[in-house]
C-alpha cells in the first residue's frame, strides 16, 4: 500500500485514538488546539477512598482488573465521522468531569458518578447499547470548548487530574445505580438550592423536599439582576403566548400568584398575563426560578437565590456533607428518598 494511503488512514483514526487516550485518564495532558496529547513528566495524584493520593501505577493495575470484568452496557460514539463502541463504565468519567465544579469533594464526586450512571441506564431502558446523541450529555472532549485553542499547562494538569479522579470514582462505585420501586430514578441535580430542595410530582416519589442549609453560605447563592422598565417589558412580552406588557405596568402590576415550599416561583402575574416561574426565569436569563422583583429608580431588579432547578441533589450541599464526613450512600439517601442503591 502506498505511503500516502497509510498516512491518510492514520490521520482519520487519530481523533478517535486521542479520545480514547483522553478517556483513559492516565495523567496525560489533553486536548490542545490540534488534538495533540503531550505526556506529562510528573505523575498526577488521584484520590483514594479517604481522599489521599494513590500512585498512578496502582490505578493502572486496577484498570486491567476492571476491563476484564466490565459491565456489558456500551455507548456508540462518533468522532470525526468514525464510530466505535465504548463501555459505559469507561464512558462515565468524561461525563462526570463536565458536571462537577472545581475542588469537588471525593464522596460527592462518587455521588455524581452514581447519578450519571443511573441517568444513562434509565435512558437505555433495558437495552445493552445506546447512541451517544440520545444521551444529550456534555462530554469532556465536546464541551470544554478547547478544540480551537491550546490549553495552558495549568489547564491541562487540572483536566488530567479531574479525569483521573472521575475514573477512580467510577471504579469505586462500579455498577451502582439508584432505583425506586424497581425502576431507575430520574436523578435530577443542581448546583445550589434556595436552602431547601423541591418536591417533585407524584410520579417521582423520591424527589422530596429537604433542607440544604449549606447552600445559603455558597458563593453566588444570591444574585441581583437589573433592567430598565422598557427592556423588562419587552423581554416578558417575548414569552410564547404572552399578553403584551407595557413599561408603565411594571413593577406595579407584578404579583406573585404561587410559590412552592422551597420558595421557587410557580406562577406570577405580570400585566394581564400569568406565567410560570420557569418561563420568566428563561426569558430573563436568571439562574433559578427562586426570585422576586423590586422596583428601583431606574427600573426593576430581580433578587435570585440558588443556581439550577432545585430538584434532587444539591452539588453544593453534597460537597459540604462530604467534607463533614458523610459517605456517598448517605448523601444520596438524604437527597433522594425511598430509593435503593443497587449494584448491577
Amino acid at each position: 500500500m502506498k505511503k500516502w494511503m497509510l498516512w491518510g488512514i492514520f490521520m482519520l483514526l487519530l481523533p478517535w485514538l486521542l479520545a480514547l487516550i483522553c478517556m483513559k485518564g492516565t495523567g496525560q495532558a489533553v486536548w490542545g488546539s490540534e488534538n495533540r496529547i503531550e505526556k506529562e513528566e510528573d505523575t498526577l495524584p488521584s484520590l483514594d477512598e479517604k481522599g489521599g493520593e494513590t500512585r498512578e501505577s496502582e490505578a493502572e493495575e486496577e484498570d486491567t482488573e476492571i476491563s476484564a470484568d466490565s459491565i456489558s452496557r456500551r455507548i456508540l460514539i462518533e468522532r470525526d465521522g468514525i464510530q466505535t463502541y465504548m463501555n459505559l463504565e469507561d464512558y462515565l468519567p468524561g461525563v462526570v468531569a463536565c458536571q462537577i465544579p472545581e475542588g469537588y469533594e471525593w464522596e460527592a464526586l462518587k455521588c455524581q458518578t452514581v447519578i450519571a450512571r443511573t441517568y444513562i441506564c434509565r435512558l437505555m431502558d433495558g437495552r445493552q447499547e445506546i447512541q451517544e446523541e440520545e444521551l444529550d450529555l456534555d462530554y469532556i472532549g465536546q464541551a470544554n470548548g478547547s478544540e480551537n485553542r491550546f490549553l495552558t499547562l495549568g489547564e491541562k494538569e487540572r483536566l488530567a487530574e479531574k479525569l483521573i479522579q472521575c475514573k477512580r470514582a467510577a471504579r469505586e462505585t462500579k455498577g451502582v445505580v439508584m432505583r425506586c420501586e424497581d425502576q431507575y430514578v430520574l436523578p435530577l441535580f443542581h448546583r445550589i438550592s434556595s436552602g431547601r430542595t423541591r418536591n417533585g410530582s407524584e410520579e417521582y416519589p423520591y424527589l422530596v423536599s429537604v433542607e440544604s442549609r449549606w447552600d445559603v453560605e455558597a458563593e453566588n447563592y444570591q444574585q441581583v439582576f437589573s433592567w430598565s422598565r422598557e427592556t423588562f417589558a419587552q423581554k416578558i412580552s417575548q414569552i410564547p403566548g404572552a399578553a403584551p406588557v407595557r413599561a408603565d405596568q411594571v413593577p406595579e402590576q407584578i404579583q406573585t400568584v404561587e410559590k412552592d415550599e422551597a420558595g421557587y416561583l410557580t406562577e406570577m402575574k405580570i400585566g394581564s398575563g400569568i406565567y410560570k416561574g420557569e418561563e420568566i426565569q428563561y426569558t430573563l436569563g436568571l439562574p433559578s426560578s427562586c426570585f422576586y422583583f423590586n422596583g428601583t429608580e431606574s427600573g426593576i431588579q430581580a433578587v435570585v437565590r440558588g443556581i439550577g432547578h432545585g430538584y434532587g441533589l444539591s452539588q453544593t450541599g453534597a460537597a459540604h456533607m462530604a467534607a463533614e464526613g458523610w459517605d456517598y450512600q448517605d448523601i444520596l439517601h438524604y437527597y433522594y428518598k425511598n430509593i435503593s442503591l443497587v449494584t448491577e
